[in-house]
């Protein structure tokens, strides 16, 4: 039974493939500068400012034995050539919608409750830093 078949996204670590239920963090913000004109006291004008790429992705999946996963280290900045891919399940490698990020490091790494008294799964929570979100169709 392929264990990545239950998880909703995949995400590709250079050309290591993984699984994760749930995905967020992915965004891009930019700060309005405020501009008052010389001699027009009855407006201002409001321009973009700088945009904030830097962002803090979350990852989590269920846990299970299987290959090394880099994701446990927290503290380590993965590669600076490295770069996380993420698709929706339904698309495969090169089609569809993908999210990219550059500039990685493991920021947290957070394991659910042990529990022996809920039937539940053991649920991996990560953090992980970014640089640059870059989206493409």
């Amino acid at each position: 039974m392929d264990p990545l078949a239950a998880y909703t996204f995949r995400v590709w670590l250079g050309e290591d493939e993984y699984g994760f239920s749930k995905v967020s963090g992915l965004s891009r913000e930019s700060e309005a500068v405020v501009y008052q004109e010389g001699g027009l006291n009855n407006r201002v004008h409001v321009l973009p400012g700088v945009v904030k790429n830097p962002g803090v992705l979350r990852l989590e999946r269920g846990a299970y034995a299987g290959k090394e996963f880099p994701f446990y280290l927290a503290g380590e900045r993965l590669s600076e050539t490295l770069r996380i891919d993420i698709r929706p399940s339904g698309s495969s490698k090169g089609k569809g919608k993908v999210y990219a990020l550059t500039g990685l490091w493991v920021k947290k790494w957070e394991a659910g409750e042990l529990d022996a008294l809920q039937n539940t799964l053991l649920i991996d929570r990560f953090e992980l830093n970014y640089d640059y979100l870059y989206i493409s169709e």
